[in-house]
């Protein structure tokens, strides 16, 4: 459960605990903006995406240092049986929530919007 299948995920750190009937899923994703966030199921899989994109004016700058980084950045958890029609989400302050309810078996694969 809550097997992470991305190997390499230093830019979505997360914290995930279980209540009684739901899971809670609190993602670090500062410097996004909510439209440029996207969350899927299918088939038991929780799927984070995080696109960011460079800044155009880099061959301006004259820059010391960039530490900075941009891009698509992805984060898959295997949740198994949950009811898709339940998952919530909410961005604010950098940090993306997501509750997962528990259920039966249920395997389509639906965006979750996120509020």
């Amino acid at each position: 459960m809550f097997e992470d299948i991305l190997e390499n995920n230093n830019y979505m750190k997360c914290d995930i605990y279980e209540e009684d009937d739901k899971y809670h899923i609190e993602i670090d994703l500062p410097g996004f903006k909510r439209e440029h966030l996207t969350i899927e199921f299918n088939h038991g899989y929780l799927t984070v995406l995080a696109s960011k994109k460079g800044d155009t004016s880099v061959n301006e700058k004259n820059y010391i240092k960039r530490e900075r980084t941009y891009g698509v950045y992805k984060r898959e958890f295997y949740v198994g049986n949950v009811d898709y029609s339940k998952i919530n989400a909410k961005y604010k302050d950098g940090v993306l929530v997501i509750d997962v309810i528990k259920s039966p078996d249920n395997k389509d694969k639906k965006t979750i919007e996120i509020k």
